[in-house]
């Protein structure tokens, strides 16, 4: 199947869905804020090539990689072993492809601050995961820029951007990488950097910024206090992008968009607020509720900085 120019087209709703007759539509059950209809396209210049492999669906155009999977997880099921599976699988799918560059992935999962088995579902998936990178020999150093939100949607929903050349995965000197955190967050840490920086489709630079929060080393900062949260979510994203060697400014003048994670949809007033003059009017930004990965934390930011 091919498409003129369509990468991917990203619903948001009450449930996870993916089109069977069309691989480049699916819908993350994270629901807008404000009932406004959410969708995310990711457009290229050249006729892109859809299909399935098993049930991971895929789309290639001009460098590019969209592949995602949804993955059912029936009760009492191990977390642990099926995020694993999961990732073993579409890792070994992208290293085969003609984009084996894994640059920005998403996760989706339910009930992710609940126990399970004495530590939190979010850790159970982080240990799952690493064991699939450390099986591929991806290298900590390597991994990919990350999200991961909690949902209500049932099932682990996994969607990524992979490239035809490696990024550059960029740190945040306010933070230890998530890869180095303590074993208190977990048993096995966070596997993901803080962002990552590649050549887009007309080879300009890209910044593809993970979820943010309010974070300072690897402790939470202003548990349960959503003003001060916003305002340390900000200064971190600050300093990812202020981070990036070369000329940072111009990605920082380059924001494209802001997706906005909130555990509370009622504040989404207060927080735009505030987000339309630290971006500037002109950024669109998109509000959705979620969980976040930890109890303590009430916001979640992610977003693009892309040179016109």
């Amino acid at each position: 199947m091919t498409d003129d120019g369509v990468l991917a087209e990203i619903a948001y709703g009450t449930r996870h869905v993916r089109d069977p007759a069309d691989p480049r539509r699916i819908v993350i059950g994270t629901p807008p804020i404000a009932g406004a209809p959410a969708r995310d396209v990711w457009p290229l210049a050249e006729p892109t090539t859809a299909g399935w492999f098993d049930d991971i669906g895929y789309v290639v155009g001009e460098g590019f990689l969209f592949a995602h999977l949804l993955v059912p997880e029936p009760a009492g099921a191990d977390l642990t072993c099926l995020t694993r599976q999961a990732y073993t699988r579409l890792l070994a799918f992208v290293r085969a492809s003609r984009c084996p560059h894994p640059l920005r992935v998403w996760n989706y999962l339910s009930r992710i601050n609940e126990d399970d088995g004495g530590i939190e579902r979010y850790q159970s998936f982080c240990r799952g995961r690493a064991m699939a990178f450390a099986e591929a020999a991806i290298p900590d150093s390597r991994c990919p820029a990350a999200t991961a939100i909690g949902c209500d949607a049932p099932g682990l929903s996994i969607h990524l951007l992979a490239g035809s050349q490696a990024g550059t995965p960029i740190e945040n000197p306010r933070q230890i990488s998530a890869y180095r955190y303590p074993p208190n967050h977990g048993p096995r840490p966070p596997s993901f950097a803080r962002a990552m920086l590649y050549a887009g489709p007309e080879r300009s630079r890209e910044l593809a910024i993970s979820g943010t929060a309010s974070i300072v080393g690897h402790v939470t900062m202003h548990p349960g206090h959503l003003p001060r949260q916003l305002r340390e979510t900000l200064r971190n994203l600050a300093a990812v992008i202020d981070n990036v060697p070369g000329d940072s400014a111009t990605l920082r003048r380059h924001l494209r968009w802001l997706k906005v994670y909130l555990r509370d949809p009622e504040r989404a007033r207060e927080v735009d607020a505030v987000l339309r003059v630290w971006a500037g009017g002109h950024v669109p930004i998109l509000y959705l509720r979620g969980a976040i990965c930890r109890r303590a934390l009430e916001i979640e930011i992610e977003g693009h900085c892309a040179p016109a």
